[in-house]
């Protein structure tokens, strides 16, 4: 990222949708009502391409198999606002996650993920749920990097201060799931998330909050 002012819509542009998943995900009724909807777009997922560097190979290649994530699309919000600025020292997170987090009518982000098996199980038929825990916390980290591009100035790496997730019922494999993100607010360097990992009947198997910070700039001497 560095210095690229532009990074986000460079890749973008230079990466196209899989039309293997598009296909997949028409093919699906519940999740065709998502990839149809005209308020979003597909875009490329940025951690399913490998960097030169190396980065990304955790999503682009270690769990982008038959027997793991075969297919994940990203649907952005097209009327995509930036989010409040909080006060300074205002910004924090839930104690607790008792009660299912509020979802906004229209998430900011919408992935679409196929769960094979059973790479990503820890029970037979369940996904682990550490596993659960990096799809939530790749998912964010993208929905805060494309909230991130819309701003002004240099685009530097951002990083998970914290992500705390609750489990509120298995995700079984094999099968669809969506995962729903939003960001909440902004203080500075500092990004609030919220998401979920839903099943076919809207049922929240998994939500997590994360704090997300920018890197403060190393200037060159």
């Amino acid at each position: 990222m560095g210095e690229q002012t532009d990074f986000m819509s460079n890749f973008i542009d230079s990466n196209r949708v899989p039309e293997e998943s598009r296909d997949h995900f028409a093919s699906v009724e519940w999740t065709n009502k998502y990839l149809s909807d005209p308020l979003y777009k597909p875009i490329p997922t940025f951690s399913r391409v490998l960097k030169p560097s190396g980065e990304d190979h955790f999503f682009s290649r270690t769990v982008s198999t038959a027997r793991t994530i075969p297919h994940l699309l990203t649907l952005q919000l097209k009327d995509f606002k930036g989010p409040p600025e909080a006060p300074k020292g205002t910004l924090k997170g839930k104690e607790s996650q008792v009660e299912t987090t509020k979802v906004p009518e229209k998430p900011d982000c919408i992935m679409l993920l196929t769960l094979g098996r059973p790479g990503l199980d820890g029970h037979p038929g369940v996904i682990h749920g550490g596993m659960s825990c990096a799809i939530l916390d790749e998912m964010l980290g993208l929905c805060v990097m494309l909230h991130h591009q819309h701003m002004r100035g240099p685009r530097d790496s951002l990083f998970t201060a914290y992500l705390n997730v609750t489990f509120r019922a298995p995700v079984p494999t094999p099968g669809d799931v969506l995962v729903r993100t939003w960001v909440v607010a902004r203080e500075g360097r500092k990004w609030l998330a919220h998401g979920q990992i839903v099943d076919k009947d809207g049922l929240v198997l998994t939500e997590a909050e994360g704090l997300w910070v920018l890197a403060k700039r190393q200037e060159k001497l």
